[in-house]
């Protein structure tokens, strides 16, 4: 049973009063009599008059009590709860990182506000989800324990995310007049979809790892992070650097004051295939380590001809460009360079020059207009000077890059099996055009495109959570993908896992720091070092505790419980009372 309205139990400040008009006694009158057998009828009364003597005992009493009780009772609306009501309860957790600071927090607050949430109800149906819509649903059920059993199992890992997703499921299944919960540790003004807001976030203090680069210092690689200071206060913390057989660098000490960064630098260690670097251990964990792999890019295999201008192109690229080979195996290259004599027989990615055996003395005239092309975007070549050659003409399925004038200079022309011609319509030996950046940045752009549709193994710095650019096979129940991660942490050492893929799907890196390796058929694609790397879960500034209500529904208590049937008897009562307190009063007097 439940009471709607407290206010209704002010009438049982009348029960004081009543009884309070009952010590005040009328003043006895004096009768004079001729026998004194008519003592035993008297009424005992007060021989002072009106004012406060002792309680006498009378019916009219009781009656005035228990019409004040009746009156009390009617003006609460009492309801009972109706058998097997059932109230609906979406909870939605914040799927950010930085919750995982506050899991105690979110189960205690649960803890609390559970039964206020179920109300009138008998039962309460639970739904327990995550902001991130496309995660897993934790837990559906009618078992409070068991739904504070599966926050234990939750692992926020996530960036910053927005939940309107997430509070859209949320209230879809809990209807309209069930509660939807969001808890998260950065509070909001306002929340849609009805829900109310609970922040249990608080300050803390951390500093981390936010990124890596490396570069070469003749044979040895030398890695080089910046490690954050979050906090409004200097924060000193102790790091080593770990390889891939366990062997340790003597613990260092770095010094962070508020809010800045500090760049520490090191060799990667000869002879590992991986290595880690380690912060002593804060209240934010996931940025306190940082995994290494030598970035390795796939492999391309250059082909040219003999012409002396194109093979000194060849050798330019070679040179410059990370993990390009020469070859002399057609069959091998990835990527041909000859003139256009070739034009009609390709059958790989080429590029392409016009050569010419005359020798040409002018230079063409116009302006030169670039198209807009992810190839071409940013770059200028007014600089470029070319000698007016024979020009090649250029088919309707032909994409110019490059105008002089009326004049394509740079062509991109499809080939078979979604290969392309990069096509330079003059001759690289009467140009100025490898002295230009503008060729350089053009030259790598279509290297990198063909780099990054060839299926080869690579090795990889990847942030968590980061879709990936992978070139697979397809992929069947027969040949299926496979990612094996083993997963870092101060806690956790070298916890390996696996997750295998039976149809090709968009791939992401594992949502935690990691080493990881992704295979088809049990050869490998992808080597990757996995870090965290969202750098506005790492500031815990803006996190505060807080309470944004919903608006309430009232329709819910005509749902869950029942009015009191018989009230219509208690007014009968009431009146009933009254009748008769009068009648006892009147006879009295």
């Amino acid at each position: 049973m439940t009471l709607l309205n407290p206010l209704g139990l002010l009438a049982l400040l009348a029960i004081p009063i009543v009884i309070a008009i009952h010590f005040l006694q009328r003043r006895s009158q004096n009768l004079p009599i001729s026998t004194l057998f008519l003592l035993q009828k008297t009424q005992k009364e007060s021989a002072s008059g009106q004012k406060f003597d002792r309680l006498m005992n009378s019916v009219p009493l009781w009656l005035q009590l228990l019409i004040v009780c009746l009156i009390t009772w009617l003006l609460v609306q009492p309801r009972y709860i109706k058998a097997n009501s059932t109230q609906r309860i979406a909870i939605v957790l914040d799927s950010s990182a930085s919750m995982s600071v506050f899991k105690n927090e979110v189960r205690s607050k649960l803890e609390s506000i559970l039964p206020e949430l179920q109300g009138n109800a008998e039962h309460a149906e639970l739904w327990l989800l995550q902001s991130n819509a496309t995660k897993a649903r934790l837990y559906h059920g009618k078992d409070i324990a068991k739904l504070l059993v599966a926050i234990e199992q939750w692992q926020p890992v996530d960036g910053a995310n927005d939940p309107n997703h997430g509070l859209r499921i949320a209230r879809s299944l809990a209807g309209t007049e069930g509660a939807v919960v969001f808890l998260t540790d950065t509070p909001r003004e306002s929340m849609p979809y009805n829900a109310h807001l609970y922040g249990i976030g608080s300050y803390k203090e951390n500093c981390g790892f936010t990124g890596v680069s490396f570069s070469n210092n003749g044979t040895q690689l030398i890695w080089k992070t910046l490690v954050r200071n979050y906090s409004d206060q200097p924060i000193t913390r102790t790091w080593y650097l770990e390889n891939d057989k366990g062997q340790r660098t003597p613990e260092k000490t770095v010094s962070i004051q508020p809010r800045k960064l500090v760049s520490l630098q090191g060799t990667f260690p000869q002879n590992s295939k991986t290595a880690k670097l380690v912060l002593s251990k804060d209240n934010f964990a996931l940025d306190d380590i940082l995994p290494l792999v030598k970035p390795i890019p796939k492999s391309l295999n250059i082909i040219s001809s003999n012409l002396k201008p194109l093979t000194k192109l060849a050798e330019s690229i070679h040179n410059s460009f990370p993990n390009i080979y020469s070859t002399t195996q057609t069959s091998d290259a990835d990527i041909q360079i000859s003139d256009t004599a070739l034009i009609d027989s390709l059958t790989r990615d080429s590029i392409l020059f016009n050569q010419v055996t005359a020798n040409p003395k002018s230079y063409l005239t116009g302006n030169i207009v670039a198209e807009k092309h992810p190839l071409m975007e940013g770059l200028n070549w007014q600089t470029l000077l070319i000698k007016d050659v024979p020009a090649l003409s250029h088919t309707e399925t032909d994409q110019v890059l490059l105008w002089q004038g009326k004049r394509p200079l740079i062509i991109l022309r499809p080939l078979a099996n979604k290969k392309q011609a990069l096509l330079f319509n003059f001759a690289i030996d009467h140009s100025n055009v490898m002295k230009t950046e503008a060729m350089v940045v053009l030259l790598l752009r279509y290297i990198e495109n063909i780099r990054d549709q060839k299926m080869s193994h690579q090795q990889l710095i990847t942030e968590t959570s980061q879709p990936l650019k992978l070139i697979t096979p397809k992929v069947t129940k027969q040949s299926a993908l496979s990612i094996e991660s083993i997963a870092i942490s101060h806690d956790k050492q070298n916890e390996k896992s696996t997750v295998t893929y039976v149809s090709n799907r968009k791939l992401y890196s594992p949502n935690h720091p990691c080493f990881f390796t992704i295979k088809h058929a049990g050869k490998p694609l992808l080597t990757a070092a996995n870090y965290f790397a969202d750098t506005r879960e790492a500031d815990f500034s803006q996190c505060a505790e807080a309470y944004v209500p919903a608006s309430t529904n009232a329709s819910a208590v005509d749902r869950h419980t029942k009015e009191d049937h018989l009230w219509r008897y208690w007014v009968g009562l009431a009146l009933l009372a009254v009748l008769l307190s009068w009648h006892y009063v009147r006879r009295a007097g």
